[in-house]
């Protein structure tokens, strides 16, 4: 087991009902070049589950000592729901800027359950009236506790989602068993190693395009949303 360190456990001992350790990344794709020109949940839900093997983080939650004697160690959760993990909303129309911060605020706001793999993700559609946006868009948001990351400050979540060539390759197998049949990755397993500068989205299909990244340490604030992005 691998065990949390000071600086991290800081960050789940500092939780509570009034303020948390989230950090929020979010990202927004024009769909218009991927078969249909549009990325379905099912879709997006299948591409997650094939990749959680390239990092530990994604199957693995804490354990606490008891009397907080030491610090929360990562271990395997084995009722792990990938569908607890990643959720589908949609914007009200007519899905403008303002809306969508009020949204990715109260997601960023609500706290995340350190009884399970401290990270979300969100798929949100309705972006029809954002500038600059073509109509279609969609944002994902992926919410990850500060004491699941280390200063790569979300490597593995943008791994989870991106490759990093135009092309995606075959998934890899081992002992002929595809990413998604295999069992959880050893706790042993490294972290994702970041991508490289030159990063292509390939959420789904190679052709979709990322149309802005963004990473927020408090989200959005909804006095921030009158204007334009």
């Amino acid at each position: 087991m691998r065990q949390l360190h000071g600086d991290d456990a800081r960050f789940v001992y500092a939780d509570s009902g009034h303020a948390n350790s989230n950090i929020t990344l979010v990202s927004m794709y024009d769909p218009s070049t991927t078969p249909g020109g549009r990325v379905r949940y099912s879709e997006f839900l299948q591409h997650i589950e094939s990749r959680l093997h390239r990092s530990p983080i994604f199957r693995q939650k804490l354990l606490r000592v008891p009397l907080e004697l030491d610090y929360p160690y990562w271990i395997e959760d084995e009722r792990f729901d990938l569908e607890y993990h990643v959720r589908h909303v949609a914007l009200p129309k007519p899905g403008d800027w303002r809306q969508f911060c009020i949204q990715a605020s109260r997601i960023h706001a609500r706290s995340l359950d350190l009884s399970r793999p401290l990270w979300e993700l969100y798929l949100v559609e309705g972006l029809d009236a954002v500038a600059d946006l073509p109509r279609d868009s969609f944002a994902v948001l992926a919410k990850i506790h500060h004491a699941a990351i280390d200063t790569s400050a979300g490597a593995e979540i943008t791994t989870l989602l991106h490759d990093t060539t135009a092309t995606p390759p075959a998934p890899a197998t081992i002992d002929g068993l595809p990413p998604e049949r295999r069992g959880p990755p050893s706790p042993a397993s490294g972290r994702g190693s970041a991508p490289s500068s030159g990063l292509r989205s390939n959420l789904i299909s190679s052709g979709l395009k990322a149309v802005g990244t963004y990473r927020s340490a408090n989200a959005f604030s909804t006095t921030n949303c009158a204007g334009s992005p």
